[in-house]
């Protein structure tokens, strides 16, 4: 590649002309929010007035097929890489009109700057359509190359999912960069140290960007960290760091470049600390500018980088002073052009919109497959491990991430011999940081990969809840782009394995929209199921019972095995009442209907196998039969997924009931880890059969 010259060459003189018509746009764009906000228009500003010389000149030295993963301040990020910008230059200036091509590239610049206005004012053409707030979007444009990655409002969570993003140009073998930027007050996360950490140990094209304006929100500096620099960390991470001022334009580039020259070349992040001053409180309003003493903000006003880089250039004749104030001017006219149309734009239709737009991105329709001649019996693990490796050999870009799970195969040995067959870019054993790893997992997925994370144990996924919940979960809905992922999760109890070993977290999850939640209790079923996770393009998160791994056995056919993610299926027929379960409680239901059948009373025995989406035919056609119904679950009763069965059954199927819709569950308290205590607690046959045959009796 031809050597890049010094960008304060006068030959780059057409480049820094851009450059300051970028920080202009920028600045303009912020100050006209600013007096929205004062008339009402906006409810909430976040300015990033003082911080256009970083995110501009930074965004500049991507080119396409660069990811850029932006915060609440970088809209001069968006800007560089989402416009034309000579074009657009050009057209306000008057200049170029002959040029077909630059005037529809000058049009399609002033058609994202009214989308992104309707974005700002919650309007229908906004890019999430009034769904997401301000920055909170991404778009992904495979015409120009455009890889942007929007916020969530937890600072840090995004730098993991950067570190995804970056994973998967490394996967592919691209010479492609990935920038990130963070506040000073974000990098206090444990996201900060999990992204960062990893990124560093797998050597993945990530540049990070510290803006450090020295207050997180009104929390001076001295009180969130007590190293000299925020770039001193770097050292601890074993990458290159720097500090500099982020307020010059010319070295925030100089800087930028080589580092992500120094990505391109496979060399591993860099940490850039960029001081700038306050010139604006956290948010416009709030209060939290009159906490910086008087002479700090003046000496903030001093070093403004809007006019610092007008006067260089206008001093060393680079752009005349009279071209800068007509390019001001024209810039305000264009603004106030496009946000006047945005806020005369139609707002959303929630009688239209909330129902149209799903959680869920599109997936292709099966049916349940079983082909092939039986196989000798396997175990649930057997099922797992084959369903992974079959995936594996057909589609090269699913890759396995989580804790001890390449050379050792896992602390299950679920992944046993896969290192050998499918090397360690596809096979990741990863450190323990279950937060970065779902998070990386999830930057990936919105690139294409196909990550399948192990939980060591379903308890530990609590330590990245935040990534499952509103990064994951929330994509989809948020800006229309898919994370097919799955996260791997033995759970459950019955070896005595106390509080944080053993529980069954579904409904952390289940409640949340966006996610897909499968529990099997068959190998058979396991085997498909892991199968349509993974092809599936919404995340699913996979709960495979412990207990089970070994316990249960089952012929497989040795051809395709594929099960619906959300059908149920009738483990057991019945006519007096329908049993409805999940996981280890399929087979204890099952044990109850044979006590039971001593009796007389006939138990039908249902496998959810989905928990969401969940058969609601199935259970219909169940209970239309048998009018009576329990649900038996091994977590804890109070939320419990079953709460969510018997309340549908109520409002759905009243009038088919004989008796009131019961459950059998945990009791209210953590797992116990003495073996007798915790099978006192566990529902079991004879007490599940107790309750069917009260229902039956009713």
């Amino acid at each position: 590649m031809k050597a890049r010259p010094s960008w304060k060459d006068a030959t780059r003189s057409d480049e820094l002309l851009v450059t300051a018509f970028l920080m202009r746009l920028a600045r303009e764009w912020d100050l006209r929010f600013e007096n929205l906000l004062r008339t009402g228009a906006v409810g909430k500003w976040y300015s990033s007035v003082g911080n256009e010389a970083l995110t501009v000149c930074s965004a500049l030295a991507l080119r396409p097929g660069d990811g850029l993963v932006t915060l609440h301040r970088d809209v001069g990020a968006i800007l560089a890489r989402s416009i034309d910008a000579r074009a657009l230059l050009d057209d306000i200036l008057g200049r170029g009109r002959g040029d077909a091509a630059a005037r529809r590239r000058a049009g399609e610049a002033r058609d994202f700057l009214y989308r992104l206005a309707c974005q700002m004012l919650g309007k229908r053409d906004g890019f999430t359509g009034g769904f997401e707030r301000s920055y909170h979007f991404g778009r992904f444009d495979e015409a120009t190359g455009l890889i942007h990655v929007g916020m969530i409002s937890h600072l840090g969570a995004m730098i993991p999912v950067a570190a995804g993003v970056a994973l998967a140009q490394s996967f592919r073998g691209e010479s492609a960069v990935t920038l990130n930027f963070i506040g000073e007050g974000g990098t206090s996360t444990g996201d900060f140290h999990e992204g960062l950490n990893m990124a560093a140990v797998w050597k993945l094209p990530l540049v990070l960007i510290i803006e450090n304006n020295h207050w997180a929100f009104s929390t001076p500096e001295s009180e969130q960290y007590a190293c000299a620099s925020l770039s001193d960390r770097a050292a601890g991470y074993g990458i290159a760091g720097c500090s500099i001022d982020g307020c010059d334009a010319f070295e925030v580039r100089r800087v930028i470049d080589e580092a992500v020259d120094r990505a391109r070349r496979g060399e591993g992040p860099t940490l850039v600390e960029a001081r700038l001053g306050r010139l604006r409180g956290h948010a416009e309003a709030d209060g939290s500018l009159d906490i910086v003493p008087a002479p700090q903000r003046a000496a903030y006003v001093e070093a403004d980088p809007m006019p610092r880089l007008e006067r260089a250039l206008a001093a060393e004749r680079i752009v005349e002073a009279a071209l800068l104030e007509e390019i001001a001017a024209r810039v305000r006219e264009l603004l106030v052009d496009v946000i006047d149309r945005a806020r005369a734009s139609a707002g959303p239709d929630p009688a239209r919109d909330i129902a149209t737009r799903t959680v869920f991105a599109p997936a292709d329709e099966f049916v349940e497959t079983a082909s092939g001649d039986a196989t000798e019996e396997a175990t649930m693990v057997d099922a797992i491990s084959r369903g992974l490796r079959e995936e594996m050999r057909r589609d090269p870009s699913v890759v396995l991430m989580g804790q001890d799970i390449a050379e050792l195969g896992g602390a299950f040995r679920v992944t046993g011999g896969f290192l050998a067959e499918f090397g360690r870019q596809r096979v990741r054993n990863t450190p323990i940081a279950e937060s970065g790893t779902l998070g990386i997992a999830a930057g990936a997925a919105l690139l294409g990969l196909r990550p399948v994370v192990e939980m060591q144990f379903a308890d530990f996924i609590s330590c990245g809840f935040n990534q499952v919940v509103n990064v994951i979960a929330k994509t989809y809905f948020r800006w229309r782009r898919p994370v097919p992922l799955v996260v791997r999760c033995p759970s459950g109890g019955g070896a005595g394995a106390g509080p944080f070993h053993a529980q069954n977290p579904e409904a952390w999850f289940t409640h949340t929209p966006g996610l897909k939640v499968v529990a099997p209790a068959f190998p058979r079923d396991a085997l498909g199921l892991i199968k349509a996770a993974i092809r599936d393009p919404n995340p699913v998160l996979f709960l495979e019972h412990k207990h089970l791994y070994r316990r249960v056995r089952e012929r497989l056919p040795d051809g395709e095995v594929l099960v619906p993610i959300g059908r149920a299926r009738i483990v057991r027929p019945g006519d007096d009442v329908t049993a409805i379960a999940y996981g280890w409680m399929v087979h204890r239901a099952v044990e109850a209907a044979a006590l039971l059948e001593r009796e007389g009373i006939s138990v039908e025995v249902v496998d959810l196998r989905s928990l969401i989406p969940f058969d609601r035919e199935l259970l219909g056609e169940s209970i239309a039969r048998t009018s009576r119904a329990l649900v038996a679950h091994e977590a804890t009763l109070t939320c419990g997924f079953g709460a969510e069965i018997a309340a549908w059954i109520a409002d759905e199927l009243f009038d088919q009931l004989d008796a009131p819709v019961s459950r059998v569950a945990f009791p209210d308290i953590p797992v116990p880890y003495e073996s007798t205590l915790e099978a006192a607690c566990i529902p079991d046959p004879a007490r599940i059969a107790v309750v069917l045959k009260k229902l039956v009796e009713y």
